[in-house]
This record gives structure tokens, C-alpha cells and sequence, in this order.
């Protein structure tokens, strides 16, 4: 029997693809029946809202190397950025629509789940200012929306075909430091460990 978990990430990923999909075609996407998903949730906005709490969940999980002490240096902060860009893909690729969903923001539990998570990523951005890691111009929310907006790009290239999986960890992430990073900074210390063989290698500090 499918778990619960199992039945949200396969509703997310047909959500993903089509954000209007049918009780009846997203049960077919996940491989069951009509009745089977009526009998888990009783309406197509029950079924989002559990989802919308998966969501939140699975992000949680992404978010592990945004806890960094205050006294972290800056290879700590590069090596926690790029462990976060190659933990949020896969769920910006499965749950990224949620936060386009209006009955998924309309849900106050997903809301405080995204304002409590907004606040976690600006101390860990503020941390790369002060760090010098990251442009101090730039307000922290815009680099922040900055990172959601290439890891949306990213997982909507891949369903359309026209980026391959193994690409967009490196894309992402040479993007979003090349955006970010103060001038005279390398967009990377290292590069990240998806990237292609051919583009591995470390540029120099100035």
C-alpha cells in the first residue's frame, strides 16, 4: 500500500506538471484510483492542503545547512550554499507550484510554515553580508526570492526537456553566486558536485 508520504510527493509531481489536474487525473498519475483518493481526502482542496504540509516538511528537511553558528567562516558558508541549492531542487521540482497555489496560500498553517522558514534563510544570508560572501546592497529577501526563482527555472526546464537533471545543480548555482556574490569575488570556490566534468574547475581567489 502506498505510504502517505509516497501518495503526496506523486500528487505534487502531477501538481507540478499540470496545476489545474482533476481529483481523477491525479489519481491516475500516482497510479491508483478515483475512489481510492476520495477515501484519503474527501475533496481536491483537502488533498492540496495536505500537500501544502508536505511541503513545508520536505523544505524543513532542505534547510539543515542554513543553521550555522554565528562564527562560521566563509568556506563554511560557500559549503553550506551549495549543499542547500543540491537540497532544494528536487523539492522545488516536486513543490515549487505551492507557492503560486491560491488555495495553498490561502491555507494560514502553510503561510506560517513559509514566514518561519523566510526567517531561517535571512539570518543565514545576512551571515554570508557579513561574511562578504554576498552583495551587502542587495536586500537578503531579494536574494533569497533570487534562489526560489532560478530552482522554479531549473525544474520547469527539466519538464519541458530542454535542461537535463545533471545540469541544473551547476546552473543553479553559478547563477545565483554569479548574481550575488560582491565584485572582485569568484561566483565559486569549488565547484559543485553535480556539475559536469568539464567545468570542474576551482577559479581562483583575487
Amino acid at each position: 500500500m502506498m505510504s502517505e508520504e509516497e501518495l503526496l510527493d506523486g500528487a505534487a509531481r502531477v501538481l507540478a506538471g499540470d496545476h489545474s489536474a482533476s481529483m481523477v487525473q491525479i489519481a491516475a498519475g500516482i497510479g491508483t484510483s478515483r475512489a481510492t483518493l476520495s477515501r484519503r481526502y474527501a475533496t481536491r482542496e483537502a488533498l492540496l492542503k495536505a500537500v501544502a504540509v508536505r511541503a513545508i516538511e520536505v523544505v524543513d528537511g532542505c534547510l539543515a545547512p542554513l543553521d550555522l553558528d554565528r562564527t562560521a567562516d566563509a568556506d563554511a558558508f560557500d559549503a553550506a550554499v551549495e549543499e542547500l541549492v543540491v537540497a532544494l531542487i528536487p523539492a522545488a521540482h516536486l513543490y515549487g507550484f505551492t507557492s503560486r497555489d491560491a488555495t495553498v496560500l490561502a491555507d494560514p498553517e502553510f503561510r506560517a510554515g513559509v514566514d518561519r522558514q523566510d526567517r531561517r534563510a535571512l539570518a543565514f544570508l545576512a551571515l554570508g553580508q557579513r561574511l562578504g560572501r554576498l552583495r551587502a546592497d542587495l536586500p537578503p529577501y531579494w536574494i533569497w526570492y533570487s534562489l526560489w526563482g532560478l530552482l522554479d527555472a531549473a525544474a520547469e526546464g527539466v519538464r519541458d526537456g530542454h535542461l537535463a537533471p545533471r545540469q541544473i545543480g551547476h546552473l543553479v548555482l553559478t547563477s545565483f553566486l554569479g548574481g550575488t556574490r560582491p565584485p572582485g569575488r569568484p561566483p565559486l570556490t569549488r565547484p559543485p558536485a553535480d556539475a559536469p566534468a568539464e567545468t570542474r574547475q576551482t577559479p581562483p581567489e583575487p
